[in-house]
């Protein structure tokens, strides 16, 4: 299992579009936080130059980073059919190769993860007025309730990407079912109370809601966040070892 793990890291960090995406990423924060500070600079009564809004901006870019973790489980699963065949010939079980790739391409999201958030804290203090002494707890908070959620996509890209064969098809299941679920239960909310609970409880709530005041229990994401990736992780290890390589 280790062998295999280390085998599955060895492609993943060989991988241009791991890094590719991450200095996407990383040119959009500094671009927001070098915007803001050039207009402070141009006009010091400009009241949108500080920590918070910056980070509040980057907040608010999290729906769009969670469309875009596909990149992760693709490094491993999407393009490597015939490495798939290959790594069983040597005699892993199909549950080895599910959970070996499975934690890499975790391991390489929480590194990913990590980096951005240092880069972003970096911006915002060197760059950017404090003018609300909690910004960055008020901020590390909110990174740390949407986790969970992150994880669950993360898990739920993996287990399409094991069992489906283009990314078109990925992507339209991912929207499927994060997406448009959470749209109809708005759009019932105001006639069904258990419609109102669910659309509430749901990981995209979390992300749109994350750059606002914290109006739900913090164990609430967490809680929905590992609903939705102990059903999608044991969804996909089981259509998995039914599925032909």
């Amino acid at each position: 299992m280790l062998n295999l793990m280390k085998s599955e890291q060895y492609r993943f960090v060989r991988t241009g579009n791991f890094y590719y995406t991450g200095l996407l990423y990383i040119l959009l924060m500094a671009a927001a936080a070098v915007i803001l500070y050039a207009f402070k600079q141009f006009d010091p009564g400009f009241q949108y130059g500080n920590e918070r809004f910056f980070y509040r901006n980057v907040q608010a870019m999290m729906p769009v980073v969670f469309l875009l973790l596909f990149t992760f489980p693709l490094i491993l699963m999407g393009e490597h059919k015939q490495v798939l065949k290959n790594t069983a010939a040597y005699g892993y079980s199909r549950l080895q190769i599910y959970a070996a790739k499975l934690m890499v391409t975790m391991a390489g999201f929480l590194l990913f993860a990590l980096v951005l958030t240092g880069a972003s804290v970096l911006f915002g203090a060197a760059l950017l007025d404090r003018s609300h002494e909690h910004a960055l707890t008020e901020y590390s908070k909110s990174l740390l309730s949407v986790l969970p959620v992150m994880i669950a996509g993360i898990t739920t890209y993996y287990s399409l990407a094991a069992v489906m064969k283009k990314n078109t098809q990925i992507m339209i299941a991912y929207l499927l079912i994060y997406f448009l679920p959470h749209y109809v239960l708005g759009a019932l909310k105001g006639r069904f109370a258990w419609a109102a609970w669910l659309h509430s409880h749901n990981p995209v709530y979390y992300l749109f809601n994350l750059y606002r005041e914290m109006t739900y229990p913090a164990w609430e994401p967490w809680v929905s966040g590992a609903v939705y990736t102990l059903f999608f992780g044991a969804l996909g290890l089981y259509l998995f070892n039914k599925k032909e390589f």
